[in-house]
């Protein structure tokens, strides 16, 4: 970030009014997604600003990242005496970022009036700043994926410490899209306490709020579909790293890595038990965003989804995006969806980040609407007979690394004193 940006370039960088990060679990209401997609970030300059030879992928990661760091140096009032008219709004856990389309992977638990009115309770306790890290990006074409958790200490000895992933979809230099996974369980046990904490079980597909949808059969995708296939009910279970590799044969990089999630598809089509098993490394980690019955250390995928095979009264169908990829990972958005026998439905939006080595797949992480978890399969299993609490101290990390760590003033709690500007000079 160069010193030649000023507050008044910070100001067409502004954050939308999402805070603090709450966009699960029902508490991002509709005027909050308009207000978030009034316009989209203008990034010509920024992208046009780098060396002419650099790579797209790099024009856009090195976009994301200096908008992060000017909405960072905007978030404390001037403190130089005549400065005060040029301060801008704070920045927001969005950090300057726009899209003009929001969609946010949540399960609707309230009406907004009253989501809005625990939100504004819930932060109101914050003791200090809200703290972001974020994990190395990811870019592909116009896509980039980026990793992030939140930490916010709360007067009452809670902790607000959600897990992120979010999408960015550019075309040309706007900003279009913007896919946010989180915990949203988390939302609702943190926020809850001053309102509705359970999700309710739905009759019909979900639809998240956004603006563009894509026709998959019955229901429609908030992103591309490529690819869908029923899932053998028994190929809901961990996975054992086979010994031997998979069949296909594929080489380092970002095409390799492509090709090696594509094939995976195949073999849980196939409904091949060994076959899914080929493709992961030894050691292999699952990670789900979430509390228990998820974390790091879930529960076996058999027993937290025991109630789903049970109850299925339908094929279990799942719909992929494109793979996205780099020399190391690879990343895809999933939907899954299927008919209970009391007439509930079960439909939920993932998205996994797989790390591979050698040409086997050595760790995933999961994000998911984990509310939705919950309210459709966790009233009949025994590790639902008790709900998550909001914590007391910081989880463990979702990410592998911290690329940045930024904060921002909770713009809910505007009485916090480290954050009022100096008292003017006499």
């Amino acid at each position: 970030m160069t010193d030649e940006i000023t507050r008044r370039d910070m100001l067409k960088l502004g954050g939308s009014a999402l805070a603090p990060l709450a966009i699960g679990g029902g508490a991002m209401t509709a005027s909050l997604v308009s207000a978030a997609a009034a316009s989209a970030t203008p990034v010509a300059d920024n992208l046009a600003s780098g060396v002419s030879e650099e790579p797209r992928t790099e024009k856009l990661m090195r976009f994301v990242r200096e908008t992060r760091q000017a909405s960072q140096m905007a978030s404390l009032p001037s403190a130089i005496p005549g400065e005060a008219d040029r301060f801008i709004p704070e920045p927001t856990g969005l950090l300057g970022l726009k899209a003009q389309n929001v969609i946010g992977y949540s399960e609707q638990t309230s009406a907004p009036t009253d989501l809005a009115a625990f939100q504004t309770s819930f932060v109101s306790l914050a003791e200090g700043p809200v703290f972001i890290s974020f994990g190395p990006m990811m870019a592909d074409g116009d896509f980039v994926v980026d990793e992030w958790e939140s930490q916010m200490y709360c007067s009452d000895g809670t902790l607000y410490n959600n897990y992120y992933l979010i999408l960015l979809r550019f075309d040309g230099d706007d900003l279009i899209d913007m896919h946010m996974h989180q915990d949203t369980m988390h939302v609702n046990v943190t926020y809850g306490q001053f309102g509705p904490s359970k999700a309710i079980p739905v009759r019909e597909p979900r639809r998240p709020r956004t603006t563009t949808m894509y026709p998959a059969g019955e229901i429609e995708s908030p992103f591309e579909i490529v690819e869908q296939f029923d899932l053998k009910p028994e190929l809901i279970r961990d996975v054992t790293p086979g010994a031997s590799g998979p069949a296909i044969e594929v080489e380092a990089g970002r095409a390799g890595n492509k090709a090696l999630i594509q094939g995976l598809r195949k073999a849980l089509a196939a409904g091949s038990q060994s076959e899914v098993n080929s493709f992961f490394g030894k050691g292999y980690r699952h990670f789900i965003a979430g509390d228990a019955p998820f974390g790091w250390n879930h529960l076996p995928l058999q027993e937290i989804y025991a109630p789903l095979v049970e109850h299925l009264a339908s094929p279990l169908t799942l719909r992929y995006g494109p793979v996205l990829a780099d020399d190391t990972r690879a990343f895809e958005q999933m939907m899954s969806f299927a008919r209970l026998d009391d007439g509930t439905v079960f439909h939920n939006w993932h998205a996994l980040v797989h790390e591979i080595r050698d040409g086997k797949i050595v760790q995933t992480r999961e994000y998911l609407d984990t509310a939705h978890v919950w309210g459709t399969l966790g009233r009949w299993a025994d590790w639902g007979k008790q709900l998550p609490t909001a914590p007391t101290r910081p989880r463990r990390s979702n990410l592998q690394g911290i690329a940045m760590t930024v904060q921002y003033k909770n713009n809910q709690a505007p009485d916090l004193e480290r954050w009022e500007p100096f008292p003017p000079l006499d």
